[in-house]
């Protein structure tokens, strides 16, 4: 599994693949565009418990993970990531419904999106913060980062369908954000 190169400050990027009817999925385009190490994922439960097992805690300050939420108009830094799957089916075919984890909490708050790093979202009119990273594999590895990650700073970006925002635009959002995150992240962390 590739690993992040750059030094532990730096910033590790996912995107994920094509699935359902996504057969050209906006994140992995941004994940790649955003010029930082990077891992486009397959949308399947096993990949997603593959990479988070996978990846070590040493060769990254902050995870960026992005997902495409059909039918937002706003790019959406997610706040938490909730311990329930709904029953949306995997790649593979696979639901795994019901929580996430058994026993652990109901409700993860990520650390990248600070309030000094939204600041700027206000003038913004394409970006939204968002309280719902959903029921689905955005919101099941990003619980599951939270959980194996504590010490690191682990963040969800939701982009648009590029009907809703061209991907010019939510490239330059996303870049913006990355650019905030980067500022705000000390270099021994």
């Amino acid at each position: 599994m590739p690993q992040p190169t750059s030094r532990p400050a730096g910033i590790f990027v996912t995107g994920f693949g094509p699935f359902l009817n996504v057969t050209d999925n906006p994140s992995a385009k941004v994940a790649e565009a955003l010029g930082l190490p990077y891992q486009v994922l397959e949308v399947s439960f096993d990949a997603a418990d593959a990479f988070v097992a996978g990846l070590d805690p040493a060769g990254f300050g902050c995870l960026l993970m992005i997902g495409v939420a059909r039918g937002r108009k706003h790019v959406c830094p997610e706040l938490f990531a909730r311990n329930q799957i709904g029953h949306t089916k995997d790649v593979h075919g696979q639901d795994r419904f019901g929580p996430i984890e058994e026993g652990a909490p109901l409700l993860l708050e990520g650390g990248l999106w600070t309030p000094e790093i939204l600041s700027f979202a206000i003038d913004e009119p394409t970006i939204r913060t968002s309280y719902d990273a959903g029921t689905y594999l955005c919101n099941y590895i990003y619980y599951r980062a939270l959980r194996r990650f504590p010490d690191r700073r682990v963040g969800f970006l939701h982009v648009p369908d590029v009907d809703a925002i061209p991907l010019e635009e939510t490239i330059r959002i996303a870049r913006l954000l990355v650019e905030k995150v980067a500022a705000s992240t000390p270099a021994d962390k």
